[in-house]
């Protein structure tokens, strides 16, 4: 097929120029040679990896429905491959977020955050609200590399039962500090629930997976952290603490939801597979 003269590419064209929409052929995986109607994405592993293509390794993509990345090798000098996916014998792990991001325009700034802090009577906070949703997330899945430590986790659970409903959860503290200063250690809480499906030594995960934000914005100099407790906490400083490092300031709570879909198929024996 002549990707210039089909009707997708005319269409695809025609909102360029209207619109300015990227055009993005979605043709079928046997018009563009491809042996299979999906792949799995697979990076090289080494540090020359570009930050997006990170996101996508081991992750399951069609041929006619391609990531905003563009399939494998076709970023300028992407080393990536497309990994065809037969069921039964491929493995990939894959969360897509379900939940809508509804960010304020304007990111906080450290300084308002503060602000807040001194004038905002102790008002708790949603991320969206702050303007920092997309990026907290952003940041825990990637730049924090725990993306593929939670899907370790939850295959590790499933291979624990075999099959059937599978449900989990597990919490810890992460330093989101290079993202936002002021955010320092918070923590975040997930909870997944799915089932387990086992044929010929393949297991199907699914499920949902539930994600809260938590932090508490307080000790602003980081003087019970840094100097006397080491830890920024209302409930492990003593009262006297509290009052002095904090300034005349309110504490208030910063927190917030997210959900994704979890899909994934591996091997029930880990010594075959991931």
């Amino acid at each position: 097929m002549n990707l210039l003269n089909s009707l997708e590419y005319r269409k695809a064209f025609n909102n360029y120029l209207r619109r300015g929409t990227p055009i993005r052929l979605s043709l079928k995986a046997e018009d563009l040679g491809h042996p299979t109607t999906h792949y799995v994405w697979r990076t090289r592993g080494d540090p020359q990896v570009r930050p997006s293509h990170i996101e996508n390794n081991g992750k399951l993509f069609a041929w006619d429905n391609p990531p905003e990345t563009g399939h494998p090798g076709e970023d300028y000098g992407c080393r990536c491959v497309a990994e065809p996916y037969i069921r039964g014998d491929s493995e990939y792990a894959n969360q897509t977020l379900i939940s809508d991001i509804n960010d304020a325009p304007e990111k906080w700034t450290n300084a308002r955050f503060i602000r807040h802090y001194y004038l905002g009577g102790g008002e708790d906070l949603t991320l969206s609200e702050t303007g920092h949703m997309a990026g907290v997330i952003d940041y825990f899945f990637y730049k924090l590399d725990v993306y593929d430590r939670i899907s370790a986790q939850i295959i590790a659970e499933a291979r624990k039962i075999t099959s059937g409903p599978l449900t989990y959860s597990f919490i810890n503290s992460y330093d989101f500090g290079d993202y936002v200063y002021v955010f320092g250690s918070s923590v975040v809480s997930r909870e997944f629930s799915g089932t387990v499906i086992n044929e010929n030594g393949m297991m199907f995960i699914e499920g949902e997976m539930s994600y809260l934000y938590t932090d508490t914005f307080t000790d602003p100099a980081s003087v019970r952290e840094k100097i006397t407790y080491g830890t920024s906490s209302v409930d492990a400083s003593s009262p006297v603490w509290v009052s002095i490092s904090d300034g005349g300031g309110q504490y208030f709570n910063v927190s917030d939801t997210w959900r994704t879909e979890f899909r994934s198929e591996v091997k029930y024996n880990q010594s075959d597979g991931i």
